[in-house]
């Protein structure tokens, strides 16, 4: 029995926010030590080949995950037609915070404005997004609220060992929200799946060792070390690679994706007609890994390339970030492609706004993270989310063009 959407979830809001800093491959060659051109080659072929990450945005200095919230946030609300005290729940979801306590979370809905607004920080690494709906869906469909506002935030270039090429060149910096909301009058066929989140033991496809703090020690004021008290130097990202990873993501994303729609884990591959109808107005927008993981994905759902977004190419994988930047991008700018040339090298990264989504389309959310805990969850793209975003940029044309 395939599962039912409940009418009273939608997303109402969305937005992202990326560093000013663009780091492409070539300065990223400058960075990372330990790449073997011998064996190799070029740098930034070997990134394309074994990533398809061709820049990625690095924050500067200074700048938390928090402040790339903050702008990401003010967007969503704006789109949802919100203010932060209309909120009744924020969920805030990064593996990179600045402080522990009181935490990024706090100080975010301080600065945003969301005055005795609950919230709490949520860590699922790079599902913590997708997590963050799960729960946003739980205390809507519960009735305690009727406004959740949901984060996804990374500033991981701060993590990253740039002596391990495996793992920093797949790493980049964002953050994206999404608000949800209870609809008390939906539509026919609109609404929300419910969440379908799952977890197998894996601890070392992704580990952040010891303190996950990535600030500057020197920031701290002098103070005595105490007798017996072990001072934890800044730990780094480290990462599992190779192909077992890749087929156990994309296999993962799958199952997820098929068991929130009601659907076993084979029900693609043999054909099942309900699901093929299901998939035939869907837009997928996969946590953005790798473009390897993205493209077997593709092919193991059956789908075209347009409808599968990626913004991988530009970003890199921005963790808990990259489901609501590539959401956001989806809704506002449409898909990207790399053009080849003959040899099968990339010429360039072309955006795509015909493949913008539209209105009552199927968007599909798998995710995958540390831990491995993963997930996915499904809604209507809502008509009047669509004339709120295209009206939002008419507004800002003229602005442009003076």
């Amino acid at each position: 029995m395939p599962a039912q959407r409940n009418p009273h979830v939608t997303v109402t809001g969305i937005g992202s926010h990326l560093p000013e800093r663009i780091v492409d491959n070539d300065e990223l060659a400058t960075l990372v030590s330990g790449f073997d051109s011998e064996r190799g080659g070029d740098f930034g072929a070997w990134v394309d080949q074994v990533t398809h990450v061709h820049a990625r945005h690095f924050s500067a200095p200074g700048e938390r995950s928090s402040d790339l919230s903050l702008v990401a946030a003010r967007k969503a609300l704006k789109t949802a037609g919100l203010e932060p005290t209309d909120l009744g729940l924020i969920i805030y979801a990064t593996f990179t915070e600045s402080q522990a306590i009181p935490g990024d979370h706090c100080m975010f809905a301080e600065q945003l404005g969301a005055a005795r607004v609950p919230v709490f920080q949520l860590k699922a690494a790079c599902a913590g997004s997708l997590f963050g709906m799960a729960n946003a869906w739980s205390h809507i469909v519960a009735g305690l609220y009727e406004h959740v506002l949901v984060i996804g935030t990374e500033t991981a270039s701060k993590a990253l060992n740039f002596n391990d090429p495996i793992t920093s060149i797949i790493f980049g910096d964002g953050a994206g929200a999404v608000v949800m909301s209870r609809m008390d009058e939906p539509r026919e066929n609109s609404g929300m799946y419910a969440p379908f989140l799952d977890f197998k033991y894996s601890p070392r496809n992704i580990h952040l060792a010891n303190s996950n703090i990535p600030i500057d020690v020197a920031q701290f004021p002098d103070r005595e070390i105490e007798p017996g008290v072990q001072l934890v130097e800044q730990a780094k990202v480290e990462m599992e690679s190779g192909p077992n990873v890749l087929r156990s993501a994309v296999m993962n994303m799958t199952e997820c994706l098929t068991g929130c729609l009601g659907f076993d884990a084979k029900a693609i591959r043999r054909g099942d007609p309900e699901i093929l109808a299901l998939m035939k107005n869907s837009r997928i927008i996969p946590h953005q890994a790798n473009g390897r993981i993205i493209d077997s994905l593709a092919d193991r759902l059956k789908m075209p390339p347009e409808r599968v977004v990626r913004t991988i190419y530009r970003t890199g994988n921005m963790s808990a970030a990259s489901n609501l930047v590539a959401l956001d991008f989806a809704f506002r700018e449409g898909n990207q492609a790399r053009v080849l040339d003959d040899e099968g090298r990339v010429v360039e990264i072309v955006t795509q706004p015909e493949h913008r989504i539209q209105a009552d389309e199927l968007i599909l959310l798998p995710s995958i993270g540390g831990g491995y805990l993963m997930g996915c969850l499904g809604f209507t793209a809502e008509p009047a989310l669509i004339e709120r975003i295209r009206k939002e940029e008419e507004a800002a044309e003229p602005a442009a063009v003076s």
